[in-house]
């Protein structure tokens, strides 16, 4: 296949102007939860829209019980034409439409982007939870947030401020993943980081953080002449800069040989997807996303053949679909555990502390009841990462045993089953989830002969049904156990702030984790309380 080589338009200039503001990378307590209590209530006579885009209504809903308008498929035209006629009071959060709505002008000056997209459709989904670090999801995302982006500035003459998510912070402020944006929007993301250090000189005892950014909103909103002076000078030195031809490359190979499977050539697709592993030099958990490729081809005309591929594909990336038979089980080891070098090899993947929080933001913004189930859990799983323990999923890696699993030290785990969508007003643990949390005790005696587990159940009640009983020792987190980790757990990385990553005092990392009780002992048991039987 030929090289393909991206187009790029030479005479490509910037239109309107947006402000970009990352409020948690101004202060730490510009979080999610604050964003949206601030910005989703009403304002009486406002004259201009504020909107929020969320990435499913489930997470739309907390921008409802704090005041907020969300509206239905069958409503949100109406509800769009309503703004434009100039009825801005009520702040309007829009489920996952990144793209086909225009809120030009006075309908929309403030624009929040809260959390990360995902994709439209089950595959897509899917397809971004096997393959999160991948240049594709990575190139798709970025072009649903640009999509995002345009939606509040629609013109040569449009202004708006946008607002964006902590899980978005990585997308926005890294290198890595900034480079999928085009050359316009990559400029007006540099100026809201510039603007950001900025911003984070005036705070003071006098000057909170959140009247910070509020003053820094009113400077596009109220058209100060600094501000624009300055976004036309940076933005005047907008160059147009071509996308990787890489990923052009893969995008081409991936098309090409779906099209030939298509086509009842499935040998010949394998064949050309072995060809973009070789060209690629795929490694890892990609390079399982495409054996599981190879095995999908390859199951049309050669069955055994393909389950072969499908368990090298899963013992690359856990998270892709199991074997029909042969898979091997390796389970995550306890002995030998040393937290501290896990913890100090983790934290220095990042080059500086912000860079730091914002990845401790984005796991704890989920790690809290109401969020789907598959991000709590992931960000569960990243936790323990971060805090210096081996740990996987075993359900959804292995469609068997507990929700989340951690090493804690030799022969010990952590059992974590994770009910955080349980509604509210349950008053009960039911016989069913108290029956799941039996066989998960039971898969673990299996899997782990030998070991101990300390047992926990994440659910809004401790109250046991009168037909439920644990058959082993169970600890629960309710809410505020799990806001207490969560405190803890910022309290303790924020600490390493003004500290080189790189040389980090193995001591100091012990004497931290005791003053904020993320000690193992603390772990297993300041964060649960025992059920109670009704």
């Amino acid at each position: 296949m030929a090289k393909l080589v991206p187009l790029v338009d030479k005479n490509e200039r910037w239109s309107g102007e947006k402000m970009i503001l990352i409020p948690s990378l101004i202060d730490a307590t510009l979080d999610r939860s604050l964003i949206v209590e601030t910005f989703a209530k009403n304002v009486p006579k406002r004259k201009f829209g504020v909107v929020a885009i969320a990435p499913s209504f489930k997470r739309a809903e907390d921008w409802g019980q704090a005041g907020a308008l969300i509206p239905k498929t069958e409503t949100i035209w109406a509800t769009i034409q309503n703004l434009r006629e100039g009825n801005c009071e009520q702040t309007v959060a829009i489920a996952n439409r990144y793209d086909g709505i225009d809120l030009p002008d006075s309908s929309c000056r403030i624009l929040i982007l809260d959390s990360k997209p995902q994709g439209e459709t089950l595959t897509d989904r899917w397809a971004e939870d096997c393959r999160a670090e991948s240049e594709v999801t990575r190139i798709k995302i970025a072009r649903t947030v640009e999509q995002g982006l345009g939606r509040s500035v629609r013109g040569e003459k449009d202004y708006s401020v946008i607002i964006t998510g902590p899980d978005l912070v990585k997308q926005l402020r890294q290198k890595k993943t900034r480079d999928y944006f085009s050359a316009q929007t990559q400029r007006q993301i540099k100026i809201g980081l510039d603007i950001t250090e900025f911003a984070k000189e005036e705070i003071s005892a006098s000057k909170k953080p959140l009247e910070v950014l509020r003053d820094l909103i009113n400077q596009c909103l109220r058209r100060d002449g600094g501000w624009k002076n300055y976004y036309d000078e940076q933005m005047s030195q907008l160059a147009s800069v071509p996308m990787p031809p890489k990923a052009l490359n893969i995008f081409a190979a991936e098309y090409v040989a779906e099209k030939t499977f298509q086509s009842g050539k499935p040998e010949k697709a394998m064949n050309l997807v072995q060809q973009l592993l070789d060209d690629q030099n795929t490694a890892g958990a990609e390079r399982g996303w495409y054996l599981q490729e190879m095995a999908r081809y390859t199951h049309a005309f050669n069955k055994e053949k393909s389950n072969e591929l499908q368990i090298a594909a899963h013992r690359l990336n856990t998270y892709l679909l199991k074997p029909r038979k042969g898979m091997a089980f390796d389970p995550i080891s306890s002995k030998g555990q040393k937290r501290i070098e896990r913890m100090i090899s983790w934290i220095k993947e990042f080059s500086t502390a912000d860079d730091l929080m914002i990845e401790i933001d984005a796991i704890t913004t989920n790690l809290r009841f109401g969020v789907a189930s598959d991000d709590f859990e992931l960000a569960l799983d990243r936790l323990g990462k971060a805090l210096g323990f081996d740990g996987n999923r075993p359900d959804k890696e292995l469609r068997e045993g507990p929700d989340n699993l951690w090493a804690l030290r030799d022969n010990l785990y952590w059992l974590i089953e994770c009910k955080n969508q349980v509604s509210v007003d349950r008053k009960e643990i039911n016989k069913d989830e108290t029956g799941q949390m039996n066989n998960s005790c039971a898969w673990f005696q299996n899997r782990y002969p030998g070991a101990k587990s300390r047992n926990l159940m994440i659910i809004w009640t401790k109250t046991l049904g009168a037909a439920a009983a644990f058959t082993e020792e169970v600890g629960i987190m309710r809410n505020k156990k799990l806001d207490l980790l969560v405190k803890n757990t910022k309290a303790f990385f924020g600490e390493l702030k003004g500290l080189d990553l790189q040389d980090l005092s193995e001591t100091k990392l012990q004497a931290n984790l005791e003053r904020h009780h993320l000690t193992v002992e603390n772990l297993v048991s300041k964060y649960s309380e025992a059920p109670v039987q009704r």
